[in-house]
């Protein structure tokens, strides 16, 4: 069952002990096509490890060919391979990275019709279930969906009802880390495998949030450069702070330089310490993730 699916990242220190798990912090980000964790040892207020597990691509497995390898089968080989993932720590984290999430101002929002805004902005597509986030620096809900048959995969390893939205740990993070250094509008965009993620902070308030699917660079740049024209912000004067997936060099980076003057690399949470192993990172990488535990959700 370990075929199910492959290591793309094992960056885990010799210095975690699976027995120490009570001392230690789970976080745990899921996506349709892979499980990405890190763990938080409490003792030493470190970050001892992380592991990205890639749900595999049949059509690259011989052996599996014409058959479907389902999202609790893809668990499944997880948890069995990696006996710690389901160990007793002293704080579990969960999110969902799903590409469908939309915000909802707190004065407006009423728990029961939580369905209708969402369907306001998108189509439910199966057994999907609203879920909401309180993001109460923003004072704000975030709504989001999450297909049945991965919920109740992920239920099964982890309490039900805790999972929260990838987006909103973003949202919440940004705050936390940038709330004493945004003194004039500046904007954040996350990239991930195919969407990526642009907020806009105009002073202490978050002005805009997206969530975009792209396939090439040119349509991270043209999106990029659309949103902003559309608010009136000029992309030669707005700072640009790049977070996630993405790394000096790539030609991503590249194409934003010449569209927009001011761009930044994300920095790291620098309350707490990270492992040698992840200082193979650049330190906008996996920002969702070193940022659960600190970003108050």
């Amino acid at each position: 069952m370990a075929e199910y699916f492959t290591v793309g990242l094992n960056l885990m220190d010799n210095v975690f002990n699976p027995k120490d798990t009570g001392d230690c912090g789970l976080s745990v980000i899921f996506s349709d096509n892979h499980l990405t964790y890190c763990i938080l040892d409490f003792k030493r207020n470190r970050f001892v490890g992380l592991q990205q597990l890639l749900k595999t691509d049949v059509r690259q497995i011989t052996s599996l060919a014409g058959r479907e390898i389902s999202y609790p089968d893809f668990l499944e080989s997880v948890f069995d391979s990696i006996p710690w993932l389901a160990a007793s720590y002293r704080q579990t984290r969960v999110a969902w990275e799903g590409s469908k999430s939309t915000l909802v101002p707190a004065p407006l929002f009423l728990p029961g019709e939580k369905e209708k805004y969402f369907a306001f902005n998108f189509g439910k597509e199966g057994e999907e279930e609203v879920f909401c986030d309180h993001l109460l620096s923003m004072d704000a809900y975030q709504l989001f969906t999450m297909p049945g048959y991965i919920r109740n995969a992920i239920s099964r390893y982890f309490q039900p009802g805790t999972t929260v939205h990838a987006s909103s740990i973003l949202i919440a993070s940004i705050w936390v880390n940038y709330k004493n250094r945004i003194h004039s509008p500046r904007v954040f965009l996350h990239l991930r495998n195919s969407h990526f993620d642009l907020a806009i902070f105009d002073g202490k308030q978050m002005s805009y949030f997206n969530t975009f699917a792209f396939q090439e660079p040119e349509d991270v740049a043209y999106y990029l450069v659309f949103v902003l024209e559309q608010l009136n912000f000029n992309p030669e004067t707005l700072p640009l702070v790049l977070l996630g997936n993405v790394s000096n060099g790539d030609q991503l980076v590249e194409l934003l330089f010449r569209y927009v003057r001011h761009v930044e690399f994300g920095r790291r949470n620098e309350t707490v310490k990270y492992s040698y192993m992840l200082n193979q990172l650049q330190p906008q990488a996996f920002y969702t993730l070193f940022n659960f535990f600190s970003c108050g959700l």
